[in-house]
């Protein structure tokens, strides 16, 4: 498998992206159940080519105003799922003659605008809801389970002296909206003990949400899901393993061992 490793320079509004190519290992995987779409196996590959690449956190809070920074050689949970679907979405030619960059800003901004720090889909639940409107994914969890999630959301605000931005009473107070938003919005959810119970109905390529039970929080991990010969896997990056990984474990089994980890939500790439 061919890895397209890359590198960036910053210009004032956009990190730009020079490419490099280096050998991987190939991992075969079951067929699934149904048969996914030209955008999902597209994402898998292209997620699978970063099988390895480290993790690490705060990639985004660089110096200056807030611009659309994109490093295609490290990750958090987020920026990887970004990245590899705005790439996916931009080579499947469903990006209606947008540029790569233009998709990574529609994916990762309230209404697709950079207007401070605040501007960013801080919270996955707004980023769930803002990127259904955008038509790139479908929440499919309301079909599978009746289950209802609904959470009080600050935990930004509440721990605002670990966001220097949100020191700008500004950008504080445009999170402290958008935490309002969505603590109004209640959603259905599938509790961890019932992950194997649905399990045949995730598709390779989902993106996988992962609820808590951490106060004031929404969401503690995202991934992708990948079905192997033993059932579905995360393909994320990992913070436990620090690089991007397939999960050793069934997505069941990786839930059961995390405590703070309460449940999925299965998002449809489109």
């Amino acid at each position: 498998m061919i890895l397209l490793k890359m590198k960036i320079v910053f210009n004032q509004n956009f990190a730009f992206i020079f490419l490099s190519t280096f050998l991987l290992p190939t991992f075969i995987f079951a067929q699934p159940k149904e048969s996914e779409s030209s955008l999902s196996a597209c994402i898998i590959e292209n997620a699978q080519q970063l099988n390895g690449s480290p993790y690490v956190p705060g990639t985004l809070e660089v110096a200056g105003p807030e611009k659309l920074v994109c490093f295609t050689d490290k990750f958090d949970c987020i920026t990887f799922v970004e990245y590899v679907l705005a790439l996916s979405i931009y080579q499947a030619e469903n990006a209606q003659n947008k540029t790569f960059e233009a998709i990574l800003q529609q994916l990762r901004y309230r209404h697709g605008k950079i207007d401070g720090y605040g501007s960013r889909l801080h919270y996955f639940s707004e980023w769930i809801l803002e990127n259904e409107k955008n038509g790139f994914i479908q929440n499919i969890t309301p079909k599978i389970s009746s289950s209802p999630y609904k959470k009080n959301i600050r935990f930004m605000t509440s721990n605002a002296t670990k966001y220097p931005p949100l020191t700008d009473k500004k950008e504080l107070k445009k999170v402290s909206l958008a935490e309002h938003r969505i603590s109004d919005y209640t959603w259905n959810y599938i509790p961890k003990s019932k992950i194997n119970h649905i399990s045949d109905q995730i598709l390779s390529g989902d993106i996988i949400a992962i609820t808590t039970n951490i106060k004031d929080l929404d969401f503690v991990h995202t991934g992708f899901a990948i079905r192997t010969e033993d059932g579905v896997h995360l393909l994320h990056a990992s913070e436990s393993e620090g690089k991007v990984v397939i999960s050793k474990k069934t997505l069941y089994d990786y839930l059961k061992s995390h405590k703070h980890q309460s449940g999925i939500m299965i998002l449809r790439v489109k």
